[in-house]
């Protein structure tokens, strides 16, 4: 049966969303697919690997201790590193209620955080959940993809420069979408201010950076959307 008119707009407004989550993975897994090609991985057992992890903390142990990480280490790093996924699978269930399990297991793999927070900003919407959530999905994991096979080719260690910017994009990613699932309309903003702050901050809290910047910049954004609202006549 073909999608309904809905779905199909929702499926394309996902893919529209993700893009600025496809710009921090193209940064991240370029970066795990250069350390895959340093580690011996070929070009397939590389890019197979994201398609079924799919979570570059994950892939990045793997790769960088393939020769030493046992199966019973890998399969608690595993649990370890990707519990998180149980949590969010059990609220993105509440609204996959009208999705069969055979349909919600085989888009399981579409999981990540960024997929998570955008779908479960569409879920407070009219609009089809299930098809924004795999317009979401297949963009970020194709791009994913992509970039472990262009880090792969060019096979080259991650430069200081490009360390920089990941530090420094990540913060700005999870503002943006911090933004996104309080239902905000300033994500230009702040993106603005994330990479403005981000260099500033990380200097004074080293680390946590990467979780001050985004809820700050995000309570602060959401404050000034509130004090507007009850301003307005």
């Amino acid at each position: 049966m073909s999608a309904s008119p809905a779905a199909r707009s929702s499926f394309l407004q996902g893919c529209r969303d993700s893009l600025p989550v496809c710009l921090t993975f193209g940064f991240l897994f370029s970066s795990i697919g250069a350390l895959a090609s340093k580690a011996g991985f070929s070009l397939l057992q590389a890019t197979v690997m994201t398609l079924t992890v799919h979570a570059a903390p994950l892939q990045a142990l793997i790769v960088q201790q393939s020769d030493t990480l046992g199966l019973v280490a890998l399969l608690a790093a595993t649990v370890l590193v990707n519990f998180r996924f149980v949590i969010m699978s059990s609220v993105l269930a509440e609204q996959f209620q009208h999705v069969s399990l055979g349909r919600s297991l085989l888009s399981a793999q579409l999981l990540s955080i960024s997929t998570f927070t955008l779908s479960s900003r569409c879920g407070k919407g009219p609009g089809d959940v299930y098809a924004y959530y795999l317009g979401c999905g297949t963009t970020t994991l194709g791009c994913a993809i992509a970039a472990t096979a262009a880090g792969h080719l060019i096979g080259a260690t991650p430069s200081a420069l490009v360390a920089q910017l990941v530090t420094i994009i990540l913060p700005v990613h999870f503002t943006a979408l911090a933004c996104h699932a309080a239902g905000g309309n300033r994500a230009l903003q702040a993106t603005v201010a994330g990479f403005v702050l981000t260099p500033l901050i990380g200097g004074l809290l080293g680390s946590l950076h990467v979780l001050v910047v985004p809820l700050g910049i995000a309570v602060l954004l959401c404050a000034m959307d509130n004090r507007s609202q009850r301003a307005a006549p």
